[in-house]
């Protein structure tokens, strides 16, 4: 008897794309088979995670080694060698079990994974790029599927990156302002611009009275998971520009170096160099005493390097913060939604810190904010981001009150003068924010204009498609065929403002991640000539924005929560509370939304609300994001679906991390009958009080080997 492995199938293994089986002998290498845990071990590890984060508890912040989770959550030792034996015995090379038994990797080639998991694989062509993935679902013996569930992965079609590359500027850093080549908005050609340099985020996120203090991440580590390699010169060249201290990256290559832009996979380049200079260089700005890790790993005929990077990342411990700039929406990650959930899961049971960005196609999460003008996927978040055990990370954008009619207050933020010491800092105090939103539907300096439109914004939105009611997926397109549902509302998200949805929301927090319809953007050294001054002065670097930016930014401010207070694990549990008890750490965001254009006619798209005055775009009428006539989402004061509990106050956080105080509570269970007889069923009833309504979860739990 067979039991099928649902929902393996990607959206983009259809026909269209199809160019037929791929050969027998085609080697396919380090294959992750995803091992189940047993619902009562499950339900424990539950339990454990929220006691590491209680401090009423004995178990507060005992985090585990990747072997101790293993022991306690992994399978048996017999049913480990079961499942290998049978692997072998169908031609496979198992190369190892990962630390933490959650995984088993393998080897062999398409012949062997077709006699074995009655799956074939097949070539597919993406926008004239070759890949491999499975054309449908698996299958196991029954006898099995109490420890298997799936695979990390059966396909090598590209995560998508939240960089937004904007080109080359010049910069000057007497004065901190720099002058694009590239045009903005509706095709405005940008004059000069306010950069925003490491000095100048110093100032608007008040990071300078804990560098003052000496807590700038020393002794601490940050894993960047990316595909592409980087020449570490030019994060030298950087760190040299901006007046940061030498600290060159650390290289930590998982299986083969994929390059720089993923030159040396076996599917081409992927481009992600300017992503993992941003993200090295960024992290390393808002925290220049921690050591920076890019783990890095080459694709596979059928594994993504990003993802056995991420992988590594976990099931190596590397580092108690881990940044990811990648994702996919819930809803096209399909069965790959639990075995994120359940990486995830285990880096909190670690103690590690999962920072992930929420997206770049604002409350669009599935659609392509690099390709389309317009949604037509309805409202969707990242997959990557919103499991219960990460902190998600959303973007904003500067606002000047008078934005449209040029914004010359921001004149009033921002000094002009040429300064004697270089690198200049510019700003002259917090700057308002918005959520970051390249739409006509923005507060920006630069609109797109009434022919243009563009979805490009902080991605934000309530989890809505990460369950599949009864694992019910379609064996031809991968796509839930029930009812899908967003994960549960985790008990930490609770505040002001937190909709009542049931749901996970993203996200968390937000910080700057523009791209210039205000005037700034970040810099970064990715090329060539980048951050090399010239006689002149002038120097020339690569305009960059997107959630990329404002999630390793992030990942550095959490480096300097940990140099004073150690591993936080999920790092929610206390932001929530903060945000309540030291409202002054965090800067609301009041004004703008993240709500995107959409097609309203002669289609409407889901999730789509009319507009008054419509662009029309080739015959397509457009609306926007929303129900009803509420765009979604705005912002507003407390937590908000568009930049969650707002931007930070990095000194106020950061101090007052460790005086943060959470609710306890009481449990009172009483059994009926009180006496019993071995085997006898029993009622257990009880109650949990404190202060408020508690929320969260109850489990029974013992000890006996009975």
């Amino acid at each position: 008897q067979l039991v099928t492995l649902k929902g393996t199938v990607h959206p983009l293994a259809n026909a269209r794309n199809d160019r037929g089986v791929a050969p027998d002998s085609m080697q396919l290498g380090r294959m992750h088979l995803v091992l189940k845990r047993s619902d009562s071990q499950q339900a424990a590890l539950k339990q454990l995670i929220g006691d590491m984060h209680n401090p009423a508890s004995p178990s507060y912040h005992k985090w585990l080694t990747p072997d101790q989770f293993g022991a306690q959550f992994g399978p048996s030792d017999q049913d480990l060698a079961t499942v290998t034996t049978w692997l072998t015995g169908h031609g496979f090379n198992v190369t190892k079990v990962n630390p933490g038994k959650q995984t088993i990797e393998m080897t062999g080639n398409v012949a062997q994974l077709r006699s074995a998991f009655h799956t074939q694989i097949h070539k597919y062509d993406l926008n004239g790029e070759t890949h491999y993935a499975n054309a449908n679902d698996p299958q196991i013996p029954a006898a099995l599927s109490a420890v298997v569930s799936g695979f990390m992965s059966l396909n090598n079609f590209p995560l998508k990156s939240y960089a937004k590359g904007l080109g080359k500027a010049t910069y000057d850093p007497k004065t901190d302002k720099a002058t694009p080549q590239w045009t903005i908005g509706g095709g405005t050609v940008a004059t000069e611009n306010f950069v925003l340099s490491p000095g100048d985020y110093a100032v608007q996120y008040d990071l300078n009275p804990l560098y003052t203090a000496g807590t700038n991440g020393a002794g601490q580590t940050i894993a960047i998971i990316n595909e592409s390699n980087i020449n570490i010169d030019l994060v030298n060249q950087f760190r040299t520009l901006f007046g940061l201290p030498a600290n060159p990256p650390q290289i930590i290559i998982e299986g083969n170096d994929p390059g720089i832009d993923g030159n040396n996979n076996p599917d081409g380049p992927n481009f992600a160099s300017v992503e993992a200079y941003l993200d090295v260089e960024w992290a390393g700005a808002t925290a220049p005493g921690a050591t920076i890790d890019l783990v890095i790993g080459a694709d596979t005929a059928l594994s993504s390097g990003l993802i056995l990077s991420a992988e590594r990342a976990v099931y190596g411990n590397i580092a108690p913060i881990i940044s990811l700039s990648f994702g996919n929406c819930e809803h096209a990650l399909g069965s790959e939604n639990p075995t994120l959930n359940q990486l995830w899961e285990q880096a909190a049971a670690q103690g590690q810190t999962v920072l992930v960005s929420t997206g770049d196609a604002g409350s669009a999460g599935c659609d392509n904010d690099n390709t389309q003008a317009y949604a037509v996927g309805g409202q969707a978040v990242n997959g990557f981001a919103s499991t219960p055990y990460n902190v998600a990370v959303g973007g904003t954008d500067f606002f000047y009150s008078d934005y449209a009619t040029g914004g010359a207050s921001s004149a009033n933020f921002w000094s002009t003068t040429a300064s004697n010491t270089t690198p200049a800092v510019s700003i002259k105090g917090v700057i308002p924010e918005q959520p970051w939103n390249n739409s006509q539907f923005g507060l920006n300096i630069y609109p797109t204009g009434t022919s243009a439109s563009s979805i490009a914004g902080g991605g934000g939105g309530a989890s809505n498609a990460a369950i599949c009611a009864g694992n019910s997926y379609s064996t031809t397109t991968g796509l839930c065929t029930s009812t899908v549902s967003g994960y549960p509302k985790p008990s930490w998200q609770v505040g002001t403002g937190v909709p009542g949805d049931g749901v996970r929301d993203l996200p968390d927090v937000s910080l700057f991640a523009a791209t210039g319809s205000n005037n700034s953007y970040y810099p970064i050294c990715a090329s060539d000539g980048d951050c090399q001054p010239v006689s002149s002065g002038i120097v020339q670097f690569y305009g960059v924005g997107g959630t990329s930016a404002s999630t390793p930014a992030f990942a550095g401010i959490m480096a300097l929560v940990n140099q004073k207070y150690g591993r936080q694990g999920q790092a929610n549990t206390i932001l929530y509370p903060m945000k309540a008890q030291f409202p002054a750490a965090f800067h609301d965001v009041t004004n703008g939304t993240n709500s995107v254009p959409c097609e309203f006619a002669p289609t409407v798209s889901p999730t789509c609300i009319s507009v008054t005055s419509p662009i029309i775009i080739g015959g397509i009428t457009e609306g926007q994001i929303g129900t009803g006539t509420t765009p979604e989402y705005k912002a507003t004061a407390g937590y908000n679906l568009a930049t969650g509990l707002g931007t930070v106050d990095a000194n106020v956080m950061v101090t007052n991390w460790g005086n943060v105080h959470l609710a306890s509570t009481s449990t009172t269970m009483t059994p009926s009958p009180t006496t019993f007889t071995h085997g006898a069923t029993v009622t257990i009833s009880g109650a949990v009080t404190g202060t408020g309504t508690p929320t969260g979860n109850v489990a029974l739990m013992t000890d006996s080997t009975e």
